[in-house]
């Protein structure tokens, strides 16, 4: 059987956060749980560098076949329309535009995506959603943040929508899953709807026509958790597919495309 090849964008390091045009070091890193968790899966992750060169888009859609959007620094709130507010990281957009830009190509091309926490953030403004900059200002939020470590021990519960394709994938209502991130899903896109929710309401999980997933909670840090397997088996399974993908054979509405 043909291995998947699956590109991921590594996150940006606080050197490159700054604005300096010519730092003396600019990094890029990836969390070994990503690409660990691929490769049990019999997939190869390929690493697509977060490259202010867009036209490397197609090129890298040529030889995908699936993306996953990963965790790491806040989107930039300018994609969404919003100013920056207290509780949001100052940083350069070029990540997110990259992001965007594979997001609408993937869909075009009916390339499976899969969206881990702040991806599924990214997910959700390329489809022309917008964020709570901070969970304080979502009426009745709980906080969703790691309490401690960075271990992702602490966890809470979340209600699958019935239904939905991550219903079908996860095959139960209720799940238990991680806590760790500051932001949520505020307008859902156009194009996306709702697959899971926090019992406190905050937007869990999203879903698109074809093979096209969101979720908040980090899947990859829970690999032996079985309901993080049949999420991991679901994408690798869609990948190997040609077209599993799909979106209506139409472009997904996509801002400042």
């Amino acid at each position: 059987m043909t291995r998947p090849i699956i590109g991921i964008v590594p996150a940006l390091t606080p050197e490159d956060h700054q604005f300096i045009p010519e730092p003396a070091y600019r990094f890029e890193y990836i969390k070994q749980h990503y690409y660990e968790v691929l490769e049990e899966q019999g997939a190869t992750p390929v690493i697509l560098p977060a490259s202010e060169r867009h036209d490397n888009v197609t090129d890298y859609c040529e030889l995908i076949s699936g993306l996953l959007l990963v965790g790491g620094e806040d989107v930039n709130p300018s994609l969404y329309g919003e100013e920056l507010d207290k509780y949001t990281s100052t940083l350069p957009p070029r990540r997110d535009l990259l992001e965007r830009r594979l997001v609408q190509e993937c869909c075009r091309r009916k390339i499976p995506i899969l969206a881990i926490c702040r991806g599924m953030q990214m997910l959700n403004v390329a489809f022309g959603g917008t964020l709570y900059q901070d969970l304080s200002h979502c009426r009745g939020a709980g906080d969703h943040r790691q309490q401690g470590e960075l271990d992702f021990s602490t966890s809470h519960q979340v209600q699958v929508v019935a239904g939905t394709m991550l219903h079908q994938i996860l095959n139960c209502d209720m799940i238990e899953a991680n806590t760790g991130h500051h932001q949520a899903v505020r307008h859902v896109g156009e194009g996306l709807i709702v697959a899971a929710r926090a019992l406190d309401g905050v937007i869990e999980a999203l879903e698109g026509d074809g093979f096209i997933i969101g979720v908040q909670w980090h899947p990859e840090s829970w690999p032996a958790d079985q309901i993080s397997r049949r999420l991991f088996t679901a994408f690798g399974a869609a990948a190997r597919r040609p077209g599993s993908g799909t979106y209506k054979d139409r472009e997904p509405p996509m801002r400042g495309a």
